[in-house]
């Protein structure tokens, strides 16, 4: 009695054991991988283009219910750098929270596929 139980114990917590990579390759529907728009990232013509993407990024996620921390603070800290002169620096800051944003979209994407999986 006791080896039935701890093989269907075995067997059980086997089968509970499988990656979260994994379960994501099999979901169906699943969103592009959150590195898709990082390894396509190009810098902004001008700041106020980066600013701009940014803005319109970050109000996209926050529509989601998933607008991230970070994302206000990089904007501010761009908005400090232009003011500064520094318009490279303010690209550049301007573009990591637009990148932030479109992730935070995308995550809100993630969340709700899973949830129809998983729970619906």
């Amino acid at each position: 009695m006791k080896r039935t139980y701890l093989i269907l114990l075995m067997l059980l917590i086997g089968a509970c054991g499988q990656s979260a990579e994994r379960e994501y390759e099999l979901a169906p529907n699943k969103p592009e991988p959150l590195s898709a728009i990082t390894d396509e990232l190009t810098p902004s013509a001008s700041y106020q283009e980066a600013y701009a993407a940014a803005v319109v990024a970050i109000d996209a996620a926050a529509s989601k219910g998933h607008a991230w921390s970070t994302s206000d603070s990089l904007l501010k800290q761009a908005q400090t750098a232009a003011v500064d002169g520094n318009e490279e620096r303010a690209i550049q800051l301007a573009d990591q929270a637009r990148v932030q944003g479109e992730l935070a979209a995308q995550q809100a994407d993630t969340e709700v596929a899973a949830w129809q999986e998983k729970v619906l």
